[in-house]
This record gives C-alpha cells, sequence and structure tokens, in this order.
C-alpha cells in the first residue's frame, strides 16, 4: 500500500514511508533557483536540534525568496564551467537551510523555437553546450545533498499544447540533439532525479515509452535515480500502470497520504492492494521504483537528521487543514444546492 501510494503522488513532496523511515523530500520546481516557497516554510525552527542551518523562529529573512538566481541561458553564455559549478553550489547550499532536497532545475531541452515559453529555462539551442553546463550544475548541486533533477527527457519542443503534440523524428536526429542535451548530466554527472514531458514521442507517450526509460535511460546510461511525470496530469493521461511498468517512480498528482484519496483521483485504475496483489509483474515494478526513488532519498539532504531510533510521523499543517475545511464545506454547500434544486422542481 505504501508503494501504491508513493507512485501515485509524487507531487509537491514525496510521501513519507514510516515502515522503512522512508523521509519526505519536499520539491521546488525550476531552474532560477528556490523559487516556490520563502526560506522560512520549511526550514528547521529548532535552534536547539543541532542543525547547523536551523534558523530562529522570529529571523528576519524567512521570507526571502531564493528565485534570484541566473537563469540557464545566463549560465550558458558564460561557457564556463568552473562558473556553472559554483551556480550549483550555491543552490546545494540554499537546499540545506529551506529544507527542500529535490529541484527539478536542470533544464536542458533544446532552443527550437525563438517564441518557446521555456526558452529562459534551457541553456541553449546547442546539446553539447547544454549538456557540458548542466552537468557541472549537477556535480555542484550534488555536493550539498541536493536531488539534482534534469528535465524534460524528451522532445518538450513547444509549451503551446505540449499535452498533444507528438514529435516524429529518426534515431539520429533523438540521439544528437535533445537526448545528447541530457546525457552528460545522466551518464557523467549522475543527477538523482529525471523527469519525463507531457509529449509523445511519436505515437508513444514520453512517461510510458520503453525505448526511452528502460532502454536509453537505465539501460545505456545507467540512471540510478527517481523519475517523476510532469506537472500535475489527467489522471487518464498520465498512465500510471504503463508509466510504472517502464520506470517511472512517481507521477506527480498530488493528495493525501491514503489509498482512499488515491482511490478518489484515479477512479478508473483500480491501484489498490487487492487489484495490485494479482499482477506479479506490477508488483515487481513497484519494487523496481521503491528501490530507485529510495535510492535517490537515501543519497540526499532529504535524510539529515534521522538516527538510529528516530521515527516519521505525518502532521497537517494549518492550511491542510484550512483546505481540508473548504473542501467539505464547498461539497455541503453544493449538497444543499442540489437539494434545494429538486425539491423546486418538485413543487
Amino acid at each position: 500500500s505504501e508503494a501504491l501510494i508513493r507512485t501515485a503522488f509524487g507531487g509537491t513532496s514525496t510521501k513519507t514511508i514510516p515502515s522503512i523511515s522512508s523521509p519526505e523530500a519536499i520539491q521546488n520546481d525550476g531552474p532560477t533557483g528556490y523559487a516556490n516557497y520563502p526560506l522560512g516554510q520549511y526550514a528547521n525552527k529548532n535552534k536547539d536540534s543541532g542543525d547547523p542551518c536551523a534558523i530562529d523562529a522570529n529571523d528576519p529573512n524567512a521570507g526571502f525568496m531564493g528565485n534570484t538566481m541566473a537563469n540557464n541561458i545566463v549560465v550558458a553564455q558564460t561557457f564556463n564551467k568552473d562558473l556553472a559549478l559554483e551556480w550549483g553550489k550555491t543552490v546545494g547550499n540554499y537546499s540545506l537551510w529551506s529544507n527542500c532536497a529535490i529541484l527539478w532545475g536542470i533544464s536542458a531541452n533544446l532552443h527550437r523555437l525563438p517564441y518557446c515559453a521555456r526558452n529562459l529555462e534551457y541553456y541553449s539551442e546547442d546539446p553539447v553546450l547544454s549538456s557540458f553546463m548542466g552537468a557541472e550544475v549537477c556535480k555542484g548541486e550534488l555536493q550539498y545533498g541536493v536531488i539534482a533533477s534534469v528535465k524534460h527527457f524528451c522532445f518538450n519542443d513547444t509549451e503551446m499544447n505540449r499535452t498533444g503534440v507528438a514529435p516524429f523524428m529518426t534515431e539520429q536526429k533523438a540521439r544528437e540533439g535533445d537526448i545528447r542535451a541530457q546525457q552528460s548530466i545522466i551518464e557523467d554527472a549522475k543527477c538523482l532525479g529525471v523527469m519525463t514531458a507531457y509529449n509523445r514521442a511519436g505515437c508513444y507517450t514520453d512517461n510510458a515509452h520503453t525505448g526511452l526509460i528502460k532502454n536509453i535511460l537505465h539501460g545505456e546510461f545507467g540512471f540510478r535515480g527517481l523519475i517523476s511525470e510532469d506537472f500535475i496530469m489527467d489522471p487518464v493521461y498520465a498512465s500510471l500502470k504503463e508509466a510504472v511498468m517502464n520506470g517511472i517512480t512517481m507521477s506527480c498528482n498530488t493528495g493525501d497520504n491514503n489509498l482512499a484519496a488515491v482511490a478518489a483521483y484515479y477512479p478508473n485504475l483500480n491501484w489498490n492492494v487487492e487489484t495490485v496483489g494479482k499482477d506479479s509483474e506490477l508488483q515487481k515494478a513497484l519494487k523496481y521504483a521503491m528501490k530507485k526513488q529510495n535510492y535517490a532519498l537515501a543519497n540526499s539532504n532529504a535524510m539529515d537528521g534521522l538516527v538510529p531510533g528516530a521515527h516519521l510521523e505525518t502532521v497537517k499543517t494549518w492550511y491542510d487543514k484550512l483546505i481540508m475545511g473548504l473542501e467539505i464545506a464547498f461539497g455541503l454547500i453544493t449538497l444543499l444546492c442540489a437539494v434545494m434544486y429538486f425539491r423546486s422542481k418538485k413543487a
């Protein structure tokens, strides 16, 4: 059940697995630094904990946002590997203070069109330059325990209607373009995370593409780490079962840490213990996904503070409770409106 939840809900943060002390890892998306959360949102505010990166509860810098970094275009324009390495170290240091272990920030798709809305995130139109600069950024982040993650694997050529675009190409074009742009980051720098793309490669969705994920990413590049789908997907379009069978370790969707929430989000999937218990191949794939995902977590700063005898406890923040309260309130209002509507019809 823990594996089913962890794979179904991997967005925003990984779900805890208390039975093996696998921690929650907060995620941040974007290549301009830690832009999603202010420093103090997840920082350790217990100065007596022995954590050298703990901050005071009244720290005036708690609202600092880490999105003041130069974007990837500027990094690539320096043509300087040493500067790219220092960029990665700076981001890695912020990761320790903010308690955000996963950064989807090594964006290494290519500049294909001048009007692509993601061009500011990508290094360049040159796959070799992109790969080498991204690899140095990755090495810098890894020194600080960041789950340094590359995206989008592969062929995210456009932002407009990217959930439906299906680029076709020869294998030579694929290998000399987008795949080459990410190869050194994965193969040489040993990044710990990969995000797939919304688009298809030919007729097959990227997140369930055997050739890309099982054959190239795992087989040829020897990738060892977690793999996420891109952002929050429609539960049908996400193709969760097919994705897991091909090596995806988690979707980017999110919800409460229980199977009831999973069933509500994926109503047609039968992602439950009883159904999956009858599918030995899917069980093997889930085991493989957990092995890869927990390898990444075990080699990251998400493990900082865990000592023998420590245990994990899931708590709800005030905004979790607020959202739940609003959901219940609006649900009751909707139900009341429906009752009043049908009563007025009868009258």
